[in-house]
């Protein structure tokens, strides 16, 4: 929804529910065209957009009467119109006049949060022909794919399909069952007995280990997960609204509460909202940055659904600045990483600080703030800048830490390198999951868990490697002895394969090269440098077959060793594959569903 159309939104939706909409069947694609009249030389109609992002462009494409696309300069923008009651859908509405040379079939485009979606009516366009009475449409024959090449001027979009290979239907059958327990268990944590209004716990483990806390990153991380729910699957769930909100509340009080840091970048609360005063890593420079990326998404989300435009101008707005305008005076500081071990510069922090930047210049533009947006903007690009420099060409992958102060002295290998890629990536191609770079470091970091944990050793073929944060690890859960697999560190790579045939199914083609080449060399015994896989091509499709179904092995470990109940602590033992650490983690069930819904083809943004 663009922002120029916020007041019209909240008008359509009063309109809406005066019209009596509520029973509108909605199609199951991205986009689909529901009617369009053609009369008097006026092209006109409306469309089913799915609300994937605040941010979309939608643009309806026609040839003229000879069958001339004219290079896809035929074109009109639709506009936003209102929202869908009780569904993750919206209508937008285009008009345009057709000139002399008539007009003959059109396609419609839908472009969000990095992907492209095209709705050419099963891949043969839309007759359009004259009538002074809408046209509908059907909502069983549509056809959506995804692309980034412009279509030439005669023709529409090659059919790509927009989602992950079928793979393993047992393990698509257990996805799905865990779903339905990872999302209630995710609730169960927010808002527990004894906490404050807007509490997300960690855990609701009090003892060995004590994580009955809110940590401002998980906090954010787990409350994206429900601000995407409550976008998609969710859409107009006012209870599951009321939880975002509690957690807004708590969140802005706790910017504004004492702590030891004295700065945004404390990184836990206690349940009745004071800071944790005891010693600990402090700053974490990465939890301003996630919780405003959060906080845009439900501000996007909030506006989208019919929310009050005060609640974004008085409460989200101050608070996303705060936030950010604190990542652009200490980006380049040292901090402590994500799991507050280690004092250093790190690539999750910047990665998300990046993300959060440029999300936020965004923001600021559509609410009128063109100084902070090109701060955030300018900020962010210096961000890049040294991210680059967190590549190891000579060890072929991206190092975790630069500027190490103290704490745990690594190698340089850590998953928090592939969590920055799926959750704090931009769509560029720059460190996203199937770049390059990113693809080398996943090899580098599984291939240093394979030989130290005795769970990946004569492992059955169905199961992936189970995979830990980094391989000098000596957290168990409750002390220090040796470090274990964590759940989370497994669904990162089932969601970074995910993650990344989606991407991949964006592009012209991908090329093997010596960056990359282990990678490829997994999944294509033939593949090496200079191997072209072209989406659509056999030799792309066995390719992307074989990387979801080793994605899928990864989601195999996680049920092997998870409870026959679905419960998912923080770890399980090296040796044994039993749980151990604190029961329910709260981060470890939204990671298994943020991986769930990449293999959905639906990803978490």
């Amino acid at each position: 929804m663009r922002p120029s159309l916020v007041w019209k939104s909240l008008l359509m939706v009063v309109l809406t529910a005066a019209m009596g909409t509520y029973a509108q069947t909605v199609p199951s694609v991205p986009i689909k065209l529901e009617s369009y009249t053609y009369s008097d030389n006026v092209f006109a109609g409306r469309i089913f957009i799915r609300n994937i992002a605040y941010t979309k462009v939608v643009k309806v494409f026609w040839s003229d009467e000879s069958g001339n696309w004219n290079g896809n300069g035929n074109y009109v923008d639709a506009s936003y119109s209102g929202s869908i009651s009780g569904t993750n859908y919206e209508y937008w509405e285009f008009s345009t006049t057709i000139g002399s040379a008539g007009i003959s079939q059109s396609y419609l485009r839908y472009d969000v949060s990095g992907s492209t979606y095209y709705d050419n009516n099963g891949n043969a366009n839309y007759d359009i022909e004259e009538d002074s009475t809408p046209t509908p449409t059907t909502t069983t024959t549509s056809t959506t794919t995804i692309t980034t090449t412009t279509t030439s001027g005669t023709s529409t979009p090659t059919s790509v399909p927009t989602e992950v290979p079928a793979g393993n239907t047992t393990v698509t059958d257990w996805v799905n069952d865990q779903l339905e327990i990872s999302w209630p268990s995710l609730l169960k944590n927010v808002n527990p007995s004894g906490a404050v209004t807007g509490f997300i716990a960690a855990s609701l483990s009090t003892n060995d280990p004590d994580y009955f806390y809110c940590w401002t990153r998980d906090a954010a991380l787990v409350a994206r997960v429900m601000v995407y729910m409550y976008n998609t699957t969710e859409a107009g769930d006012t209870s599951l609204r009321s939880k975002l909100q509690d957690y807004v509340t708590f969140q802005i009080n706790s910017m504004k509460t004492a702590t030891v840091c004295n700065c945004l970048g404390e990184p836990k609360f206690n349940k009745d909202g004071s800071g944790y005063s005891g010693a600990w890593g402090r700053p974490q420079n990465d939890g301003p940055a996630d919780r405003a990326i959060t906080l845009i998404l439900f501000a996007d989300s909030f506006i989208a659904q019919g929310g009050d435009v005060s609640y974004i101008t008085n409460t989200l707005k101050p608070a996303i600045y705060t936030n950010l305008d604190y990542v652009v005076n200490t980006w380049s500081n040292v901090c402590f990483d994500l799991w507050e071990e280690v004092n250093g510069v790190h690539i999750y922090t910047l990665s998300v600080m990046r993300k959060g930047l440029l999300e936020g210049a965004d923001f600021a533009s559509r609410n009128g703030d063109s100084t902070r947006a090109n701060t955030y903007r300018s900020t962010a690009s210096s961000i890049k800048t040294r991210l680059e420099s967190f590549w190891s060409s000579s060890n072929n992958y991206i190092t975790v830490t630069q500027s190490y102060s103290g704490g745990v002295n690594k190698a340089g290998l850590d998953v928090s390198t592939l969590l920055a890629a799926n959750g704090a990536s931009m769509n560029d191609g720059f460190y996203t999951p199937g770049s390059d770079k990113m693809l080398a470091t996943a090899v580098a970091i599984e291939n240093s868990f394979a030989g130290i944990y005795a769970v990946n050793q004569n492992r059955p073929d169905w199961k992936g490697t189970a995979i830990g944060r980094y391989p000098e690890d000596t957290y168990d859960g409750h002390g220090n002895s040796q470090g274990n697999p964590w759940f989370i560190a497994t669904a990162a790579y089932a969601e970074m394969y995910y993650r990344a045939i989606l991407e991949w199914q964006q592009q012209p083609s991908i090329t093997v090269n010596s960056i990359n080449l282990s990678f490829f060399k997994k999944f294509d015994s033939s593949a090496a440098v200079g191997t072209v896989y072209k989406p659509g091509t056999q030799a792309f499709n066995n390719m992307v077959s074989n990387v979801a179904f080793a994605a899928d092995e990864f989601f195999s470990t996680m049920n092997f060793h998870s409870a026959t109940n679905g419960s998912m602590s923080e770890q399980y033992n090296r040796n044994t594959g039993i749980m151990q650490g604190a029961r329910d983690l709260t981060w470890s069930h939204a990671a298994f569903i943020t991986a769930a819904k990449a293999k959905l083809g639906t990803p978490v943004f």
